[in-house]
């Protein structure tokens, strides 16, 4: 059985990771970001495929030892990433088993965000099929499950971290700040690494997760040294010393010194042969229309893999006929405006819209949109809101809906589900307002 190496006294069989969160906590230069590393290390030494969310570019120098794609904006990206290739990337690296550093440290934190939702969703709902073991590490989580605040993002990282056992998805979430970080995914943590922290509110939180009197953790962790932690499985809680990584550490702090830059391995067989194969696969994407564009410019036809001809509605199971309906019923009850926004931003999915953009195009208030969201709209889950450095951003999000709702329908539909259920979906929200439809729909 294969071992993770984590240092002199800790040694973790592999298959003890599967389906596990993992969080590895404590203030910047205790060492948590070395322990990270090393547990990246030690994965992909036993070939366990996996994803790390890098939102300072530091973690390229896993490539000095390990075959890695790093996919991003940095100088040490292989591939660029953009808001329009996450979901294939993921779906290269779960499917490929393609070890993926996601390099978000050039992006702005709602483009960063809307990126991370759409490339966590797709491993989400990949996991789901293919039930294989699967890692994905989040630097800097408080920024992402923050705790009393509810996002999309957030909603996404917790069901990976609190139910992706069943799938074979692990967690490694890692934080400075302890008591900034969702407590429902910190206490349902199976193994920690608990570094040094002096903040009397991240202490607290070491209080209520080991299992000692306060006064215990408080003088413990106070002593820790850089490199050392509280190590917590199960019940059993140690101080350890996890080992120094093996691999470069891009999160150095400068100094006068030269540092000699790390000698990267680059992609080769199979990566390579995994890339190919995914650039094969790509399907054709039509351009949407530009903000510029006149209103008549913005016909934009069906995806090609959804243009397919569709079973009638009496060919669909009886419980996705009843699913679909109530649905639809829901729809019906939304206001004229709200409805028109929907429409729209379904057939044009999955191009964002200002609220300046989306109030032009669905022609409704842009104060609306901008001081009261269409909630009702939004607690559908057909579109989604984020929040970009330049206000709300809306978009279509239909097929992350059916993905998510009707999973379980897969095997009755076969092997084209979900274009058929998105193609669907998307023409029986189009009759709700044809003059959406007209605009943006060409037979």
């Amino acid at each position: 059985m294969s071992v993770l190496n984590l240092g002199p006294e800790v040694r973790v069989p592999v298959d003890d990771v599967v389906g596990q969160c993992v969080a590895v906590l404590g203030i910047r230069g205790s060492g948590k970001s070395n322990t990270a590393g090393v547990i990246f290390e030690e994965l992909l030494a036993a070939h366990y495929p996996l994803s790390v969310v890098d939102i300072d570019g530091e973690y390229f120098g896993l490539k000095e030892k390990h075959e890695v794609l790093v996919v991003g904006g940095g100088d040490h990206a292989d591939v660029e990433l953009t808001p329009t290739t996450a979901a294939e990337v993921a779906e290269l690296s779960m499917r490929e088993g393609v070890p993926v550093v996601l390099d978000v440290s050039d992006l702005l934190g709602g483009e960063r965000e809307a990126l991370l939702l759409d490339y966590l969703t797709r491993l989400w709902t990949l996991a789901g099929r293919l039930r294989t073991p699967y890692m994905i590490g989040i630097e800097e989580c408080h920024e992402f499950i923050p705790q009393g605040v509810r996002t999309r993002l957030k909603d996404v990282i917790a069901r990976i971290a609190l139910r992706g056992r069943k799938r074979g998805l692990g967690a490694v979430i890692v934080s400075q700040r302890s008591a900034k970080v969702e407590k429902d995914v910190l206490t349902q943590a199976g193994m920690l690494f608990l570094h040094r922290v002096v903040h009397e509110a991240d202490m607290r939180v070491y209080g209520e997760l080991l299992p000692w009197r306060k006064g215990e953790v408080k003088e413990l962790v106070s002593e820790l040294r850089v490199g050392e932690c509280i190590f917590l499985l199960g019940a059993e809680a140690r101080k350890v010393a996890i080992r120094v990584r093996e691999t470069f550490h891009g999160g150095y702090t400068p100094t006068f010194r030269p540092v000699e830059s790390p000698k990267l391995r680059q992609i080769r067989g199979r990566l390579l042969e995994a890339l190919a194969r995914g650039e094969q696969a790509q399907p054709v994407v039509t351009s949407p229309p530009s903000a510029d564009a006149p209103r008549e410019a913005a016909a934009l036809p069906w995806p090609a893999e959804e243009s397919q001809p569709l079973p009638a509605p009496a060919e669909l199971p009886p419980p996705v006929r009843v699913k679909v309906e109530r649905l639809v019923r829901r729809l019906e009850r939304l206001s004229p405006v709200e409805r028109r926004v929907v429409a729209f931003l379904v057939a044009n999915e999955p191009r964002p819209y200002t609220a300046a953009e989306l109030a032009s195009w669905a022609d409704c208030p842009e104060a609306l949109l901008r001081v009261e969201p269409p909630r009702a709209a939004l607690e559908l889950r057909l579109i989604s809101c984020e929040r970009w450095a330049r206000g709300p951003v809306y978009r279509g999000s239909v097929r992350g809906y059916v993905e998510e709702a009707f999973a379980g329908f897969a095997s009755s539909l076969g092997p084209a589900a979900v274009p058929t259920l998105v193609a669907h979906l998307r023409r029986r929200i189009a009759d709700l307002s044809p003059a959406e439809r007209d605009l943006a729909y060409t037979p």
